[in-house]
């Protein structure tokens, strides 16, 4: 056998094992790559219920529980302009909350005119009552109790 044709066998087999392993490496990562997708979630008919929007809640009396004061501002934004101030305990009437859920859209008295305005979320407190008795009465205050000893 002459030299070129051993070479010719050499680079041959090479050439087979190459492809062949090339092949079987390419199949393997398509077959391992379709099993590392998550599958989509099965439907049963159980599992269908009616898509309904949530209803828009409907304004309560709220009192401002923080002991600093509260800007009343004109837009939801830490920088918008101050309406009024509202002070501890001051009545208002929440009307709704920011899809964020970072303000609070309410309604306060201002020198006997309603304005609404925003406030920060979590600076107001639900009191018991419905929002027509509220804005037409003053939330009654209960005498405190006397302690003898």
């Amino acid at each position: 056998m002459k030299p070129s044709q051993i070479a010719q066998i050499v680079i041959g087999v090479i050439l087979g094992l190459a492809i062949i392993g090339g092949a079987v490496v390419g199949a393997g990562y398509l077959y391992l790559n379709r099993f590392s997708q998550i599958p989509e979630r099965p439907k049963f008919a159980n599992d269908a219920k009616p898509e309904t929007k949530p209803a828009k809640p409907k304004p309560y009396p709220a009192v401002v529980i923080y002991p600093d004061g509260l800007f009343l501002r004109k837009e939801r934004a830490s920088d918008s302009e101050v309406i009024k101030v509202l002070e501890y305990e001051e009545p208002v009437t929440v009307i709704e909350a920011s899809p964020d859920q970072k303000w609070q859209k309410i309604k306060a008295d201002l020198e006997g005119e309603s304005v609404e305005g925003w406030v920060s979320m979590g600076n107001t407190e639900r009191v018991s009552g419905d929002v027509a008795s509220e804005a037409e009465s003053p939330p009654e205050t209960q005498p405190e109790p006397a302690f003898s000893e």
